[in-house]
């Protein structure tokens, strides 16, 4: 967010770090989302990206998706009724888990025996 304000200091950015989905929509409410002139998003996982996309369509804003996973990333730009949207294509199923997901939300089982395995290597290994 510096950066961007230092290249333009009428930007107004808000930086935020928190899973975003169906179970965040308190925070990512309705409000929120009629108040932005855009989103650009950097996620790791394919269901969030997902539901961010459906967000942006359902209220008409433009999206820059942008993500990785390893080595692999993505970007795309999504301009309400000019573009498809990030959801009329399908990737790939995902293979490994998230980075992210794994050090800062964490929400299937898989996530917690892959953090165990990793610690236990930091540890033990």
């Amino acid at each position: 967010a510096r950066a961007a304000k230092a290249m333009n200091g009428d930007l107004q950015v808000k930086a935020m770090e928190a899973r975003v989905g169906v179970d965040t929509e308190d925070v990512f409410d309705d409000e929120f989302w009629s108040s932005q002139d855009a989103i650009v998003n950097a996620l790791d996982n394919v269901q969030a990206r997902l539901y961010v996309d459906s967000r942006c369509v359902w209220f008409a804003k433009p999206l820059l998706e942008s993500g990785t996973l390893g080595t692999k990333a993505n970007v795309q730009v999504v301009l309400p009724h000019l573009t498809q949207s990030y959801g009329d294509s399908q990737d790939p199923p995902e293979e490994s888990i998230p980075l992210c997901t794994l050090k800062h939300f964490p929400h299937a089982i898989e996530h917690t025996i892959e953090w165990s395995r990793d610690l236990f290597e930091q540890l033990f290994v």
